[in-house]
């Protein structure tokens, strides 16, 4: 009995993360771990307070300030597979009463972790990884004006958190960017 239930954990990752345990994951290039932890403690009713633990640093509120800011519900945790590894949260966190999440990718040229923040009904398809900007794309469907065009944050590189959003008809132009598709 026990195999196949470790098994079926084996194969999805986020029902491992339902159980209690760290979800980790490797932003590094190959050789070069970059691990990033996201943990729960605190139960209160359907609740927990997230935290990040990035490399050998402390465990910090995922959401920064108070620990209750980033207590929330219905949180999904993704480590995302490409050239570049990513890390995706997305939820419903108390301190903003609406759906938020951010994807983060470690930069080996800045020697520092990235982390772009979003705050949808639902979370970002795609991650478009340029030299000069980064994109996160959402699918149609999500806010009441995109329910056929795909709503784009750009952050450009070296600009902080700071973003902006366009919406357009189309998935964005592949060139010059490494794409990672978000599964969730």
């Amino acid at each position: 009995m026990r195999f196949p239930i470790l098994a079926l954990l084996a194969l999805c990752p986020s029902m491992a993360y339902a159980s209690g345990k760290d979800y980790a994951c490797d932003l590094g290039d190959m050789g070069r771990p970059r691990v990033v932890r996201v943990t729960k403690a605190g139960k209160l009713a359907d609740t927990y307070v997230y935290y990040l633990r990035q490399g050998d640093g402390a465990a910090l509120p995922l959401l920064g300030g108070e620990a209750e800011d980033s207590r929330g519900s219905g949180v999904q945790i993704e480590c995302v597979d490409g050239k570049h590894r990513a890390l995706a949260v997305f939820g419903e966190f108390m301190s903003a009463g609406y759906p938020q999440g951010w994807v983060m990718v470690y930069d080996p040229a800045k020697r520092s972790f990235e982390r772009f923040g979003f705050a949808e009904r639902a979370p970002p398809g795609w991650l478009y990884l340029g030299i000069q900007e980064r994109l996160l794309v959402f699918a149609p469907g999500g806010r009441l004006e995109t329910e056929r065009r795909y709503l784009v944050y750009r952050f450009v590189v070296g600009a902080d958190q700071d973003s902006t959003e366009a919406i357009i008809d189309a998935l964005p132009e592949t060139e010059g960017y490494e794409v990672i598709k978000i599964d969730w």
